[in-house]
């Protein structure tokens, strides 16, 4: 039998076993642009369906679907870096023989970390990370901090960064060009936006993709020649706009308490919420607003001097990565203030927007080193715990509703957000 090398990857044959079906040309490699997919490819004398049994360990062994050809490419995803495998081909009652090979090991330019986790805290899915850096190098980890996938771009626009509806993540390339990509590499929708520059956030929600951009007004005043502000473009699913909103169109900055300051509002996080309006966090202010999808209305304002009253422990600072839990509930990352509060949180709240009235349901604060006066943000794990980057610190921690870190991976690289991902949505 013909055993060829693929894109340096080596097959070593270990047992031989009688097949009535022929395979030949048998070779494995994986693509520039999906490093945790490999590819096998074969040929047999017949058209009749085959699949792939694989395995690093006999207790966990996997199956591909059947692919009927006779000339074969059958992919095996989410395959562990520096891991011996080993596969079978299969074809009916007929079986190849036994091969083996070794994944490559991760890049020299690949993060690296430290982990200490409670001996009795686990979870069952995966942490989705991105680095901050060119090339960007996106991927997700394990509970005992294993690699089980990564890609590498070319480039990296770390902070427009968020996870897809089709079993992808969404990603820019440029400030004007944005990607939705699949776990397995392919590139399922890409838009060059022209004269809208995208930053921060960027998300799928159904039919369609919405981002916050960049927004300007001549100003000519306070030593400033123009101030910068904040937009919310969509498209639809074939590329086309939608849907635009300026800040400029609906406040005047001199009639505003906000300091005026090239960077004037500084969005950082967009989220639709439950009756698809927009929920966008502005930085400057301190304050997150509800934005009408259709008239674009401000229609109320949540933090300092907001619509809604709120007590001294219910106040944030320099909030990140607003999103709604449900209906009723909502979430943010709050940064804290070298001002006013050297201490960042998970703050979890309800708002009556009725009677204008604001309901703090949970505040979970990290400790005090964890303190990130920029970036970063917080998630739900399974309903019960907090999953946070600390970006300024390079530290990912896990705790639980009362604060107590049970996981804490240290990094030399910075992660703007890190998002959790169900097992189901990639196994399924």
């Amino acid at each position: 039998m013909k055993i060829s090398a693929y894109n340096v990857l080596f097959l070593f044959i270990f047992l031989s076993c009688s097949s009535d079906t022929k395979f030949s040309d048998v070779s494995i490699g994986v693509t520039d642009f999906s490093h945790s997919k490999y590819h096998i490819k074969f040929k047999t004398d017949t058209d009749k369906e085959a699949n792939i049994s694989y395995w690093d360990n006999e207790n966990d062994k996997k199956i591909t679907d059947n692919y009927p050809s006779d000339n074969y490419d059958i992919p095996l995803p989410f395959l562990k870096p520096s891991t011996q495998y080993s596969f079978m081909i299969n074809s009916e009652n007929s079986n190849s023989i036994l091969y083996s090979f070794k994944t490559k090991d991760l890049p020299s330019n690949f993060p690296s970390f430290e982990l200490k986790k409670d001996s009795l805290f686990n979870f069952d899915g995966y942490l989705l990370f991105r680095t901050q850096t060119n090339p960007g190098i996106q991927f997700m980890m394990d509970d005992s901090g294993n690699i089980i996938w990564y890609s590498i771009a070319d480039s990296t626009l770390s902070r427009p960064f968020n996870k897809g509806n089709n079993f992808s993540y969404l990603s820019q390339s440029e400030k004007t060009l944005f990607h939705e990509i699949s776990f397995n590499g392919d590139t399922l929708f890409s838009k060059h936006t022209d004269s809208e520059i995208l930053h921060h956030d960027i998300l799928r929600n159904d039919s369609m993709f919405v981002a916050l951009t960049y927004e300007y007004i001549d100003f000519n005043s306070n030593e400033f020649d123009s101030l910068m502000g904040d937009g919310i473009v969509i498209y639809d699913l074939k590329g086309n706009k939608i849907w635009k909103w300026n800040i400029f169109d609906h406040v005047d900055p001199t009639s505003e308490s906000f300091i005026i300051r090239e960077d004037w509002s500084h969005a950082n996080a967009i989220d639709v919420d439950y009756d698809g309006n927009f929920l966008v966090s502005f930085r400057n202010f301190d304050q997150i607003w509800k934005i009408s999808s259709v008239s674009g209305e401000i229609l109320w304002r949540l933090g300092i001097n907001g619509d809604f009253q709120l007590e001294n422990s219910d106040v944030f600072y320099q909030q990140h990565a607003i999103h709604k839990i449900d209906k009723n509930n909502y979430m943010l990352f709050d940064n804290g203030s070298s001002e006013f509060r050297n201490t960042s949180r998970a703050l979890i709240f309800e708002i009556d927007e009725l009677n204008k009235k604001f309901k703090k349901v949970k505040s979970v604060f990290l400790p005090d080193d964890l303190f990130s006066f920029k970036q970063g943000s917080v998630y739900l794990l399974d309903d019960k715990y907090f999953l946070f980057s600390s970006s300024v610190n390079n530290r990912t921690v896990i705790s639980d509703n009362k604060g107590k870190i049970l996981w804490d991976l240290s990094s030399d690289h910075s992660y703007y957000r890190v998002y959790y991902i169900d097992k189901n949505f990639i196994t399924n």
